[in-house]
């Protein structure tokens, strides 16, 4: 029997298994948006070829990657302050143990020192990863025809058409008969792409007969 106005034992909301659980869920959270990030194009690029992931765009991606890690940063504050006690013990209880360990503990440390000093001297082929993330960023996984200039999203229909070269009226006819009819050749190509559900890379090459 419980005591008068005491809430049951299974009721009570526990800080150690909710420390716990946010730990694991905002890691594995991290760990996905943080996949996710290293795959992504440059700004410009992610504009020019409507890159998203899980219908998710590029922006979108980086709120929920920089708001996750400081979820996780929190909760493994939150998960050290209620499990102090305990963790302090099992470290002084496994002290004598750990001095046993200097091999294990020699390797670990070299592999984060190895790690730390190819990143900083550039060291091949440990930047062989930057290498391939740059040219991820570039858009070597998510754009088919570059665009002729880094604001090409932001132009407009008119402005691109000097660009390729192609007549206004040509430009047009060529994306009415891709499915998309412009009315007002003063919109950005971007703004076109977002009201036709495409992205401004189908566009152009449209307009540009490719």
């Amino acid at each position: 029997m419980t005591a008068t106005g005491s809430k049951p034992a299974g009721k009570r909301f526990r800080s150690r298994a909710f420390a716990s659980f946010g730990l694991l869920w905002s890691f594995l959270a991290a760990a996905v948006s943080g996949i996710v990030m290293y795959f992504r194009p440059e700004g410009s690029v992610a504009a020019w070829s409507g890159w998203s992931v899980l219908g998710l765009d590029k922006k979108s991606w980086e709120g929920v990657h920089t708001l996750i890690v400081v979820a996780l940063m929190a909760f493994a504050v939150l998960h050290v302050i209620l499990n102090w006690r305990a963790l302090w013990g099992y470290l002084r209880r496994r002290a004598s143990a750990l001095s046993g360990a200097k091999t294990e503990c020699l390797a670990a440390t070299l592999i984060v020192v190895v790690l730390t000093a190819g990143a900083v001297l550039r060291w091949k082929p440990l930047w062989r990863l930057m290498d391939a993330r740059a040219a991820i960023k570039q858009g070597a996984l998510a754009v088919t025809v570059s665009p002729p200039s880094a604001e090409a999203a932001g132009m407009s229909l008119a402005e691109l058409c000097r660009s390729v070269p192609v007549s206004v009226e040509d430009a047009m006819e060529r994306l009415a008969r891709a499915g998309w009819r412009v009315d007002d050749p003063s919109r950005s190509l971007e703004y076109l792409a977002a009201s036709f559900g495409a992205s401004p890379e189908r566009l152009y090459r449209a307009l540009a007969g490719r």
